[in-house]
C-alpha cells in the first residue's frame, strides 16, 4: 500500500480531527457502481472525522498535488476486472483507518518469553 503525507491548513471544525490520522483512499467505480479501495493510505493533520470525498473536504480550496493526481489514476474494478479512472473528486473518498496497527515499540508486541 502506498502512503502519502499531507498537511492541511483549514477545514470545518465540526468535520475534522484535531490531530494526525491515517486514511485509506477509496473511489466510486464507473464500471460496477461500487466503491473500491485504491490501495493508498495517507497521513493527514486535521483531516475529516468520517468518510468524506476529497472534493467536499477541500471545497473552495486547491487540492494538494498528491491528492489531485488521484483523479488521473487508473484503477481496476474488482468485480468486472475492467479498468477505470475516477475523475470526479467528489467520488474519491478519505476514510479514517480505525484501530491503527500496533508498532514494534508497543508493549503488547514486545513481550518476552519467561523461563
Amino acid at each position: 500500500m502506498t502512503q502519502l503525507k499531507l498537511g492541511i491548513e483549514a477545514a470545518l471544525a465540526s468535520t475534522v480531527h484535531n490531530s494526525t490520522a491515517q486514511y485509506s483512499i477509496f473511489a466510486s467505480c464507473n464500471k460496477c457502481a461500487g466503491v473500491h479501495e485504491m490501495g493508498i493510505s495517507i497521513t493527514m493533520e486535521d483531516g475529516p472525522v468520517d468518510k468524506q470525498s476529497i472534493g467536499d473536504f477541500y471545497n473552495g480550496k486547491s487540492l494538494p498535488k498528491s491528492l489531485a493526481s488521484l483523479s488521473s489514476t487508473i484503477l481496476a474494478c474488482h468485480l468486472t476486472g475492467r479498468q477505470f479512472i475516477q475523475k470526479d473528486t467528489k467520488q474519491i473518498f478519505l476514510v479514517p483507518i480505525k484501530g491503527q496497527p500496533t508498532t514494534e515499540n508497543d508493549a503488547r508486541r514486545n513481550r518476552k518469553g519467561r523461563g
